[in-house]
């Protein structure tokens, strides 16, 4: 990780005179105004259709990883070894469903480097899933698509994700995406933040809370919204 008071190597500045904001893990959801980062291979195979069709018809991809679209303005960055930016120049960071893919430690260090890349009293907004709602469905016994409600639960934990194939096919398939490390409940992510050194953690609702653009950021009500406050 960056190390504390220094911008990371590579460091992207801020607009002249305009609020820096941060979206983190951005998948293919680029939002204009918004510094858009994401490490994920498929980044470069949306520049390459031919080796992306190549990749469906070898079933190597998925249906749902050849179609996904990546729009151009996407700076690819892998956000465990540092936040590109320089220390106290972001106002907002935002990231919806990707500290689950991240094991505990490294969450605590790349909230760490929130913490660095912020402003004094800048906002960090994390959506992930709720491991409490989850876990509530599955004690009342709700199913998903049929699956008994153990199944249900486990699929949607996505802990692990092992397809059918080739040795090469598993391989090229755990390069391009990944299962969640590790998910969280309110309390649990409340926790998280603190330990990473935020401050008034409080839980929010879909699409409402302090950071501007939630209507083009946010996509799945289903999650755990959670804000806090660099000190």
């Amino acid at each position: 990780m960056a190390a504390p008071g220094r911008a990371s190597v590579g460091a992207v500045p801020p607009a002249r005179g305009a609020s820096l904001r941060l979206h983190l893990g951005c998948g293919s959801t680029v939002v204009p105004g918004w510094h858009n980062l994401d490490k994920s291979w498929n980044v470069y195979l949306a520049k390459v259709p031919p080796l992306r069709r190549a990749l469906r018809r070898a079933r190597i991809l998925t249906d749902e990883q050849a179609d996904a679209v990546f729009p151009e303005g996407i700076i690819r960055a892998d956000l465990r070894r540092g936040i590109p930016y320089a220390s106290g120049s972001a106002h907002y960071i935002y990231s919806s469903h990707m500290i689950e893919h991240l094991s505990r430690w490294q969450a605590v260090e790349v909230l760490g480097e929130c913490v660095r890349v912020l402003k004094r009293g800048g906002v960090v907004r994390l959506a992930t899933p709720d491991l409490g709602r989850l876990v509530g469905e599955y004690v009342r016994g709700e199913r998903s698509h049929g699956a008994t409600p153990a199944d249900s639960l486990v699929q949607q934990l996505d802990t692990f994700r092992e397809l059918r194939g080739s040795t090469p096919q598993r391989l090229v398939r755990r390069l391009v995406s990944a299962p969640h490390q590790w998910l969280y409940d309110a309390e649990s992510l409340t926790a998280l933040v603190l330990e990473s050194g935020f401050r008034d953690p409080l839980v929010r609702e879909f699409r409402t809370g302090e950071l501007p653009d939630l209507e083009q950021l946010e996509f799945r009500p289903e999650s755990l919204f959670l804000e806090a406050r660099r000190p």
